[in-house]
């Protein structure tokens, strides 16, 4: 899809006066584009209402076909209007203490992105290489009503105003992070478990049968890879791939099992860990990265198509394709 296309052009604009005439002279709607991780633009549309400072926005790219129809694009408009007053926020978001780094640092943290895919970026703000990836920083907004799961990426312009460098940064993020995000560690057939579950709930239904047959559509799921595998995040599911570099977490994982294993990127928010054998097909995992990340992750949440190994004995995170 061509965002830059008259008729996306003429969609966005069809919506946008749509939301207008529903909400009123007492809001202000718009729409801009962002780019998102992996070099990924998006056109959001923002309704902010005012005298408040802070305003939720909707992302309708996804929601754009050549051939909608003007039915269609009034039905999208209703369902942005209920979005919006589903979450209109009541209260400023107070971003005072993101002013002053001595305030700022206690919610400074990091996470992960790929370097080359995200270069353009990385030209306007402060990061570390870590292999092919780049460790980048950002303010968490623990505030209502995001409570962890707004972000402000550090950009060049905040470091200089803060007066301060990279490594100090990167001190302070290594600090905060693991205490602001915890790490944890499931089983991969546990993780499938809860996933169909949340599902089946949100359809009604619930039982010992429907638990049981859970347990043997994951336990299927699994000895069809024949390797089991565990995935590694943390507690709000966001940006977890960055617990990968936690101090002791790896090291720690790979004494419980008693062995090296891989590192498999699964998204920005976890990573997936494969005990070592001799007969591992390096291949296989591979495939199996391409194929999550072209099938199951959204593009501007994609790590990397590669495989990562931890060895036990070195403590070291190695890069092998």
């Amino acid at each position: 899809m061509n965002d830059t296309s008259m008729e996306f052009t003429s969609f966005t604009q069809s919506i946008l006066k749509e939301l207008r005439r529903k909400l009123g002279d007492n809001y202000s709607v718009f729409s801009h584009h962002v780019k998102k991780n992996n070099g990924v633009e998006l056109t959001g549309i923002v309704a902010k209402r005012k005298g408040c400072n802070t305003s939720p926005t909707f992302y309708i790219n996804d929601l754009y076909r050549s051939d909608i129809t003007k039915e269609e694009i009034r039905k999208i408009s209703d369902m942005l209007y209920d979005h919006f007053q589903a979450v209109e926020f009541e209260d400023d978001l107070d971003l005072s203490q993101f002013i002053e780094f001595d305030k700022a640092k206690e919610k400074l943290a990091f996470k992960l992105v790929h370097a080359e895919k995200n270069k353009e970026l990385l030209k306007q703000v402060p990061h570390k290489l870590f292999h092919n990836l780049a460790i980048v920083f950002y303010y968490t907004v623990q505030e209502a009503p995001f409570y962890g799961k707004g972000a402000i990426l550090v950009h060049d312009s905040h470091m200089k105003h803060w007066e301060v460098g990279p490594d100090t940064l990167y001190q302070t993020a290594f600090r905060n992070t693991p205490v602001l995000f915890p790490s944890i560690i499931e089983n991969m057939q546990e993780v499938m478990r809860s996933i169909l579950m949340d599902g089946i709930e949100n359809d009604g239904l619930c039982g010992k049968e429907t638990e049981e047959l859970l347990d043997e559509v994951c336990m299927q799921e699994l000895t069809q890879t024949k390797m089991p595998m565990y995935v590694l995040t943390n507690k709000q599911k966001l940006y977890g791939a960055a617990c990968m570099l936690y101090p002791g977490v790896l090291k720690t994982f790979a004494e419980k099992i008693q062995r090296d294993f891989y590192i498999l990127p699964s998204s920005i928010h976890e990573v997936i860990l494969v005990p070592a054998d001799a007969d591992t097909d390096k291949e296989a995992l591979h495939e199996i990265v391409t194929e999550i990340n072209r099938t199951q992750v959204a593009e501007e949440e994609v790590l990397a198509d590669s495989v990562y190994f931890y060895s036990k004995n070195k403590d070291k995170v190695l890069w092998i394709s």
